[in-house]
């Protein structure tokens, strides 16, 4: 019997197994932009504390490692491996896609981070034993490979947008993958931002430290996290725009249609407060107060990075990586420098429940004992990357976009017309055989029919004439 190279899905009722990665990957992003933005504003404050022979801003430097120490570094370092462990059985087949892609690139970005690791530590315990000179050059070090880590993801997290053009599709070089059409305005736009989001943490450690500190030296901190600050923001901005511009077409209409004004409000308003916070710091730096820095870098946590987060995840779809890989696992596009061919045209042929091995034996062949868990399972398999497809609330549910459809047929012409042969271009076509689409179309009017949630369990009609059983999808 012929099979594809599916995995199984991993389906997450009512929230979508792509918030479980966005909650990990936003907690993760807050961290590694902050101490990324961190190693280079404290090698400037390094080079600034030599230069000057000002010894006491070395006592604010030790207080900021040990922050990153305790935050970034733990913290960070807990949820990289859980970013690739969540996203590995939500879309296998997209990890893979990258792996094979960018595994240089990866090891690259894994030397890197391995140094700034070691030289945080390294600078947090030989700050006062070793030459001031010394040192700060370790500063530049360990601000070099911060930034280059998140250089590099950048340059995947591009390709997985858009290569941007046509010529990765024929060479497969690795150069035209990573130097895609979005990477220089993301790359851009994220340090700049990394700066603003740096000098907020810098703000609130100044607060805590202001009697310990002199007052010459104290404001004068205050006012190079504040220029910080605000240069982020303003060419964060800047690049932004940049970025909007190297977007897909499709991006912009998943951005005007889909996207919902809860996510794209916040980032909105949270940006000008950020930017006031640091003029008011650099105009009254004696004003500055921990109770207003530390809750404002939280906000930036909740209205900036993990809506930016969701958003630009979902400016990605249909796709998962490289506009060949759909967000349900399917190949949707030849790479012919790759060797890879679109997959959609044998699932048309065949069915999807029959190419893939992890669906059960018994809901391979299609008859009226197995119609409604044959359609629940083409739900999941190829819908529930993005949509609750048992329920009536959470992420895009069907019982919402299907309400009121109770008759099949109803259904099938809708999926016919408007996923099947005029698919928009945020969702994946509608594959499988004509008999698959019709027990889709018979699961979703038995699931409205049922006031729009039923159980995420998989009955499998049994080979004899027992009981049926059930198993997790």
């Amino acid at each position: 019997m012929d099979v594809l190279g599916f995995y199984p899905m991993w389906y997450v009722p009512m929230v979508g197994s792509g918030i479980v990665i966005a909650l990990i990957a936003s907690f993760h992003v807050m961290a590694s932009h902050t101490s990324v933005g961190a190693a280079v504003l404290l090698a400037y404050l390094a080079t600034k504390a030599y230069r000057e022979n000002q010894p006491q801003i070395y006592d604010y430097i030790k207080k900021y490692l040990l922050g990153l120490l305790v935050f970034s570094y733990v913290s960070g370092s807990i949820t990289g491996p859980g970013i690739w462990f969540s996203a590995t059985v939500v879309n296998p087949r997209g990890i893979s896609a990258l792996i094979h892609n960018f595994v240089w690139v990866w090891a690259t970005e894994w030397v890197w981070f391995v140094v700034e690791v070691t030289f945080v530590y390294i600078l947090y315990y030989t700050l006062g034993k070793i030459d001031r000179k010394s040192w700060t050059r370790l500063t530049w070090i360990f601000a070099v490979a911060s930034w280059a880590t998140m250089d590099v993801i950048v340059g995947i997290l591009s390709f997985m947008l858009s290569p941007g053009h046509e010529k990765w599709f024929t060479t497969g070089s690795i150069l035209d993958a990573f130097y895609n059409k979005n990477y220089f305005p993301h790359l851009l736009e994220r340090t700049a931002f990394m700066f603003a989001i740096a000098g907020t943490v810098g703000l609130a450690i100044a607060a805590l430290m202001k009697k310990d500190l002199p007052e010459k030296v104290y404001k004068e901190i205050v006012r190079t996290l504040s220029y910080w600050g605000i240069g982020g923001v303003v060419f964060g901005l800047m690049f932004f725009v940049w970025y909007m511009a190297t977007l897909p077409e499709r991006s912009y209409v998943v951005l005007d249609k889909v996207i919902p004004i809860y996510l794209k409000l916040p980032i909105l308003i949270i940006i000008p407060i950020v930017l006031a916070h640091f003029v008011f710091a650099a105009v009254r730096p004696q004003a500055v107060r921990f109770w207003m820095a530390y809750p404002l870098y939280a906000l930036i946590f909740f209205m900036g990075v993990y809506p930016e987060e969701k958003v630009r995840e979902g400016i990605r779809k249909p796709y998962v990586a490289g506009e060949f890989v759909w967000v349900n696992q399917i190949i949707a596009r030849d790479v012919p420098a790759k060797g890879i061919q679109s997959q959609v045209p044998i699932i048309d042929q065949k069915g999807l429940l029959t190419l893939n091995p992890f669906v059960p034996e018994g809901l391979k062949k299609i008859n009226p004992q197995n119609e409604i868990m044959a359609g629940k399972t083409i739900a999941i398999l190829e819908c529930s990357g993005c949509h609750n497809v048992t329920g009536s609330v959470g992420l895009r549910p069907f019982g919402q976009k299907f309400a009121g459809m109770t008759d099949r047929n109803v259904v099938y012409s809708f999926l016919t017309s408007y996923l099947r042969n005029n698919h928009p271009p945020y969702m994946p076509k509608l594959t499988g055989t004509d008999e698959e689409v019709r027990a889709l179309s018979a699961y979703i009017a038995y699931l409205i029919s049922n006031g729009g949630s039923v159980s995420a369990k998989i009955e499998v009609p049994n080979t004899s004439s027992e009981a049926k059983k059930e198993v997790q999808p």
